[in-house]
Order: C-alpha cells, then structure tokens, then sequence
C-alpha cells in the first residue's frame, strides 16, 4: 500500500529538515470506532416518513430517486455531503472513481475523479463492508484541495450490475459532526435502495435506448403495421416489468418499515419504560420518609406525577408502534386492545365483530390485517365526521375476511373511480393499505356513499 511523507528538505541547508513518520491507511482508517461511539437520537416517525417518501419517489419518479436518496441522506445523519462515486474501467488508462452525484457542500466537485487504486472507495469495495475515515487527507494527499476539508467520511459498497461498481458515501466537514452505529444502519438500508434504484433506472435507459433504436428501424421501413404492433408489445412488456420491480420495492420499504416498528417498540418497552419503572420505585420510597421537608417533598411528589405519565407515554407509543399483543395473543385480542383505546381517544363509538375462536395467523397476515384497521379508523376520525365504526371479521379454511364501515361524509365518486384505476391518489394511507394488501396476494377494494364508506380486504391463508 502507498505511504505519504510529510515535510521537505529545508532550501539551501546542508542539514536536513525532520522527517515526519510515513501516514499509514491504518492511522485514517477508523472503522471500528462506529459501533462504540455514542448513539445519535433519531425520531422513528421523521424516519419511518423518509422511507414512505422514498417508496413514492420510487414508484412515480424513478429519476428522482438519487437526488431524494442522497437529500435523506443528509438530512437524516446530519452530513455535510453526500455522494455517489462510480468506477469507471478504462482500458486506454488508469481506472478511475468518478464523483457521479453530490449533494451539499462539495457539490460543485461533480464530476471529479480519483486514482481507483488509491481510493476510500477502493479501500471500502476490497473489504466488502462500511468504512470509517478520519481526516483522510493524511493519507490520500489528493483530498488536500477540497474545500471544505473532510473531518471524517462513511463509505458503502454499491453493487449496481456485474458491470458497474460504485460506493455510496456521506461526509463531515465538522468536528462537532461524528458518524456511529445508527448511520450505518440507515446508511445500509439507503445503500440497499440505491443500488435498487440505479440498476432500474440502468434498466430503463438500455430500454429506452433499445426502444429508440427499434423505433429508427420502424422509421426506415416506413413503419409498417406489423413492426408497429410488435413495438408496442415490447413496450408495454417493459412497462410490466418495470412495474412489478417497483412493486417489488415498494413491498420493501413496507416490510422494513414493519421490521423498524417492531425493533423500535421492544426497545422503548424493554428500555425507556424498565428506566422509567425504577425511577417510579425510588421516588416512590422517598415519599414515604416522613421527615421529609414539606417543600422536598412535594416536588418528590410532582416528579413521581411526571414519571407516572411518562411511562403511560412510552407504554402508548410502543403499543402503537407495534402492541405486544400481536405477536403474543394474535390479531382479534389486538383489535380489541386498540379499539378500546382508539374509541377513548377520539369518541367515536366503535363495534369489533371478530370470531374468538379465530386462532392464530401467519404474522404477516396479522400484521398487514391490523395496520389497515388501524389506518382506516385513522381516516375515519380525521376526514369522515362519522361517530360511529363498525369492523366485522370472518375467515374459513381458505381466507381472511375483514370489512371496515362508517356513517361519513364519503368519497366523491369519480375520485373514488379514478383511484381504482390508479389513475388518482385518495391518499398516501389508503394507496399503502392497497399496497400491503396487494404484496401479500389479497384483495382491497373500497365502496362509498354519501351515507359513508366501506373498505373490504381479504387475504388468502394458503402457505
């Protein structure tokens, strides 16, 4: 591996300047400081949006899915920049990594390469994992001239095609700015997306230039009905394709965010509220010292309060997240736990029809089954104005049946038409009810009146 020298002969002394030891990859490379550094607190909520944007970006503009990647990016880790490098295999000359995509403060380095043999890049795809670097101007000399200068760098493999290689990367310019375990994990998941996403929208540039090409062929042979016919059966084959990888992707995105709630809730239950119960218990034995000044002991008193509600919060935020009772007791015991509390909280009177005797599901069927309960009774308290709910459940060997009615105002009739033929959007909840549904094989459908609205959801129960 190269090694840099640092320092220079004095001029026009016969007695040489100090020689400063050689800088060594190892004394940038700190890749094992990630997972023992301080955890960063994110919101799970500005996250688990970021994902829901991401999917749409995906699913309507797939070419605004590298510029959305490399904003969450910075957004979510705090960066200063982010950025694509792409290996450029050239056979003429040496090959290069080419800085493709950037954003923020080096942004206008677009464009610019680097040696591929003396690389964080290259550093980061020979040992197939996330890489740390420290100031890596120390060693890679050529980094000297970026301004701002790099404070530290996160680098990730980026497999895109057996052809194309590239690494996805986020840097600091400040020292108060340092990267740990939680980047790497968000960091991981937006590696995986953007390597979904460049090789598709690789994909729908061969095809377009493909397409492009047939259709001068059509031109040169006067565009003859049969090329014609066969032009558009290839594309809309395309189309298909393209479609279902996006679906693909979408069920992705729904099943990790499934996965984050899951891991989230049993942190903050197993955590937080164990952190909270202790505090509970020592506060609890304070108060009770009668010699206590009356002052004191009020203010004992008030942070006992304050505790109290505060382990309710966590209790209701981990619950929604994810309730336990889902995993320990099976869907129609979750149903009614998160009825009872939904109709507390917004008034609305709500009737849960559900078979006690319908034993347990396949997990992900209870899952998607209970997040499109749950959304719907959402959409019913904040757009229908119905006081009333009624859920009926029913299921036999073959199926699961669930329908979700209110007394609302409805949804006008040609939207309702155009979001069947997924030409309208009603909204970013029902189109993500419709896509978990639509990913585990089932049905959704939505009936509505001015008297109110029925959603029908059936999933299959086969293996």
């Amino acid at each position: 591996m190269r090694h840099i020298r640092y320092g220079a002969m004095m001029a026009n002394s016969p007695v040489p300047a100090p020689q400063r030891e050689p800088v060594k990859l190892e004394d940038v490379l700190i890749t094992g400081q990630l997972y023992s550094r301080p955890q960063k607190g994110r919101d799970p909520k500005e996250e688990a949006e970021s994902l829901q944007r991401l999917a749409r970006v995906m699913a309507r503009k797939p070419h605004k899915l590298v510029e959305t990647l490399l904003e969450m990016a910075l957004h979510l880790c705090r960066a200063g920049t982010a950025g694509i490098s792409l290996l450029e295999e050239r056979p003429d000359v040496d090959s290069v990594f080419r800085w493709t995509h950037l954003r923020g403060a080096l942004e206008g380095y677009v464009g610019k390469i680097k040696p591929k043999e003396f690389s964080p890049s290259a550093v980061c795809l020979n040992l197939g994992s996330p890489q740390l670097f420290s100031y890596p101007a120390k060693y890679f000399e050529y980094f000297r001239d970026v301004n701002p200068p790099i404070v530290e760098t996160l680098i990730f493999p980026l497999p895109i095609s057996e052809e194309i290689q590239g690494t996805l990367w986020i840097v600091s310019h400040n020292e108060g700015v340092k990267f740990d375990s939680e980047d790497v994990r968000l960091m991981t998941v937006l590696a995986e997306f953007t390597s979904c996403g460049l090789h598709l929208l690789e994909s729908i540039e061969s095809e377009r230039a493909a397409r492009k090409e047939r259709e001068d062929e059509i031109e040169a042979r006067k565009r003859t009905e049969t090329l014609l016919r066969r032009t558009q059966t290839e594309m809309e084959a395309v189309i298909d394709d393209r479609t279902e990888q996006l679906r693909h992707l979408s069920a992705r995105v729904i099943s990790l965010q499934d996965e984050e709630r899951r891991r989230i809730a049993r942190e903050l239950h197993d955590s937080a509220g164990q952190y909270l119960a202790a505090i509970e218990m020592n506060l609890s034995g304070l108060n009770q010292n009668p010699n206590l000044d009356e002052s004191v002991a009020r203010q004992i008193s008030d942070s006992l309060d304050m505790a109290n509600r505060c382990t309710s919060e966590v209790r209701t935020i981990s619950y929604l997240l994810h309730p336990p009772l889902l995993d320990e007791m099976g869907l129609v015991s979750a149903l009614a736990w998160f009825v009872e509390g939904f109709a507390e909280r917004s008034g609305i009177k709500v009737q849960l029809d559900a078979p006690k005797d319908l034993g347990r599901l396949p997990r992900e069927t209870e899952t998607v089954l209970f997040r499109v309960v749950q959304q719907s009774l959402a959409n019913i308290h904040r757009h229908s104005g119905s006081h009333v709910a009624k859920i009926r459940m029913e299921a036999d060997a073959e199926s699961v049946h669930v329908e979700i009615c209110d007394e609302g105002r409805g949804i006008e009739p040609d939207v309702l038409k155009g979001f069947d033929a997924g030409r309208k959007l009603i909204g970013v909840g029902i189109a993500g009810m419709r896509e978990r549904v639509r990913v585990m094989g089932g049905r959704f459908s939505i009936r509505s009146t001015g008297e109110g609205t029925t959603i029908d959801v059936s999933l299959p129960l086969a293996e």
